[in-house]
């Protein structure tokens, strides 16, 4: 049937409908009613637009200096800004505007407002500004604490204002009130084999240690072993039962070194914790990248009863020996740490001790299994076993690195999510063993950007950092002094 057929015919009965609307108007005495241009005029009415734009309109910053703007709505929208943009084609509704302070030189520029709600409709377009105002200043570390026997973390449970410090012999002290108490919290170092690399290396508050006491901790015991158990507390809120029930103990006889050392309970509310690679040099048995072992991993467990379970999402649950991997390819991830910033998905930093040449700092998605950092077939980002023409298909590469001539030994922090210093929400913290500096970074868009060394005075070799339950940062000296990092 050709178009023109239907037309003629479409004509024709539009003609015949007309006629008789016609004469039932007259019949009525009622003036004729154009049924055709009445339903050619609905055919051209238009529907309202349900898509907008936004302009977002960024100022303050030097030449040449990205911003920290991100632009969160409806339909997972997410966006992230380093300079005045136009959104367009947005479905209406509410977008947040979130910036984050930025790094420049000696300065930190803060934005204002940090946080804005602008609302987009069909048709219009929105605008929305913020403004960056410099601010110069520097960090120091003030000291809270002295005569500590080589402290190497320190930390605190949920809304408790006391703080934990955990000693390398085996031993757990608490500053309660400014005062470091005499009595420990917990002594077990008729258990721990501590020196070197070894010994009482760190704890882990259970998320619900307010009701049910439970904390965790991480040391080497016999033969070197690494062990994980799980204590209590007492009656008595400043000292803990020394009765403990095992949780996981990792083989690791051959070498001192290289034992990790670091319990965190994740976002998940998992318990995660970082094992070196058994040690020694180069990782001669392949450790790291040898799925059947335990040692080079980042491992992931449920404790929420004992014996603990494997947690839905492991990537290799139900391999023999792998079942408790969450991540592979690791040297020495001796501190990691998560963070779960105000607008997109928590993360997870490793700072991975490096071999001859570097040091680095990896970093992914939380939420990320399997991950694997690439140790030995890479040293950060070059090849080293082999040396050259190393496969680096599947392997996330650092975010950062720094060579041997600027230190010897990372050591990872934290982001920083506290209040008492704004200028520097979200940017992660680092030192290193032998240099002693105060380096930071955030992170944006997948990138490290505004590095910063700052201008600190050396506390001497750094073993460690720490938050309290404000979320504020601390920093270990092998001296046996612990520091607070305040603004100056």
């Amino acid at each position: 049937m050709t178009t023109a057929y239907v037309l003629v015919n479409l004509h024709i009965a539009l003609t015949l409908v007309f006629s008789l609307r016609q004469v039932r108007a007259r019949a009525r005495g009622l003036a004729a009613i154009p049924l055709a241009f009445a339903t050619l005029a609905c055919s051209d009415s238009t529907t309202a637009p349900t898509r907008g734009s936004l302009e977002v309109t960024i100022a303050g910053l030097p030449a040449g200096q990205a911003a920290g703007v991100t632009v969160t709505g409806p339909g997972n929208t997410s966006q992230t800004l380093g300079a005045t943009a136009t959104l367009n084609d947005l479905a209406a509704g509410s977008y947040d505007i979130r910036a984050e302070n930025v790094t420049a030189g000696d300065a930190v520029y803060v934005p204002t407002p940090a946080t804005q709600r602008i609302t987009v409709t069909g048709g219009n377009a929105a605008t929305a500004t913020v403004t960056y105002t410099s601010s110069t200043f520097s960090l120091r570390a003030q000291q809270i604490v002295e005569g500590l026997a080589s402290p190497v973390y320190l930390t605190a449970p949920k809304n408790d204002p006391r703080l934990f410090i955990v000693e390398q012999a085996g031993r757990i002290r608490i500053v309660k009130d400014g005062v470091l108490l005499a009595t420990p919290f917990l002594d077990i170092t008729a258990r721990v084999v501590s020196g070197g690399e070894r010994g009482l290396l760190s704890l882990a508050f259970d998320p619900a240690y307010a009701t049910n006491g439970r904390f965790y901790v991480y040391y080497t015991g016999a033969q070197g072993d690494i062990f994980v158990d799980r204590f209590t507390v007492s009656a008595d809120p400043d000292v803990a039962n020394t009765a403990s029930d095992p949780v996981i103990t990792i083989q690791h006889r051959v070498n001192a070194n290289h034992n990790g050392g670091l319990l965190l309970f994740g976002p998940d509310g998992m318990l995660y914790a970082g094992i070196g690679d058994g040690g020694g040099a180069g990782d001669v048995p392949n450790n790291a990248q040898n799925i059947d072992v335990l040692l080079g991993k980042i491992l992931r467990l449920n404790v929420a009863t004992l014996p603990y379970t494997i947690p839905a999402g492991n990537p290799f649950a139900g391999q023999p020996g792998a079942d408790e991997i969450w991540a592979y390819g690791l040297r020495n991830p001796w501190r990691f740490a998560f963070d779960v910033p105000p607008t997109g998905a928590p993360q997870l930093y490793i700072a991975d001790v490096g071999q001859d040449a570097l040091e680095e700092v990896d970093v992914a998605d939380a939420s990320a299994s399997g991950r694997n950092y690439g140790w030995h077939t890479m040293e950060g980002t070059q090849c080293y076993n082999p040396s050259t023409g190393c496969n680096q298909t599947g392997l996330t590469l650092p975010i950062i690195q720094y060579d041997h001539s600027q230190g010897c030994s990372i050591t990872g922090g934290f982001v920083y999510r506290g209040a008492a210093i704004p200028e520097i929400q979200g940017l992660y913290f680092y030192s290193d063993y032998c240099s002693g500096f105060l380096r930071s970074f955030r992170l944006s868009g997948g990138a490290a950007v505004d590095q910063r060394d700052w201008a600190f005075t050396n506390i001497g070799n750094v073993t460690s950092f720490g938050v309290d339950a404000a979320g504020e940062l601390y920093m270990l000296s092998a001296s046996g002094r612990a520091y607070r990092v305040v603004k100056q």
